[in-house]
């Protein structure tokens, strides 16, 4: 089990450095709570912990996907500059 959180966090990283959106967290929820509940119901694993790994599969995807799209974005915001003058509207 420990491998569908390695994969769910690195595809929910992998979706945030490309900058994919919603419908792309979508898909990736979708396919991964399809693998997980086939994985499930072979191992006949009971219904709460079933549903808890479920969520917590999904709460994995989706933070290691906002932390993977805030990265590279806190790099990018270099004050200009320019000597652009708001008084004057030249440069």
């Amino acid at each position: 089990m420990l491998w569908l959180y390695v994969v769910a966090a690195g595809a929910g990283a992998l979706l945030g450095l490309l900058w994919l959106r919603v419908i792309a967290i979508l898909a990736g929820s979708i396919v991964l709570v399809a693998t997980s509940v086939v994985f499930m119901t072979v191992q006949q694993w009971p219904l709460l912990e079933a549903i808890v790994n479920l969520l917590m599969l999904l709460v994995t995807l989706q933070f290691s996907y906002l932390v993977a799209l805030m990265l590279p974005d806190s790099g990018t915001r270099v004050p200009s500059q320019d000597g652009f003058d708001a008084s004057t509207r030249r440069m």
